[in-house]
């Protein structure tokens, strides 16, 4: 795993903020808001073999127990 699997409340609701940005996003601002899922230890592709996240394939991720929420 080249990420992490354990986010904090914060985190999590700071990945699902780029998400929906980056749903909505070009190519180009697609690029920034993935390196800042980056800095908060998301790495979608690597990790999750997912490319074009979107709100629902995270939750999913979370649902599954793939991703740990910590409060």
């Amino acid at each position: 795993m080249k990420g992490k699997a354990t986010f904090t409340g914060q985190e999590i609701e700071a990945l699902r903020q780029l998400i929906r940005q980056l749903e909505k996003s070009d190519r180009n601002e697609q690029k920034r808001i993935r390196a800042k899922m980056r800095k908060l230890g998301f790495y979608g592709r690597d990790d999750w073999n997912i490319i074009g996240m979107t709100e629902l394939q995270f939750d999913r991720l979370i649902n599954e127990g793939k991703i740990r929420i910590i409060r």
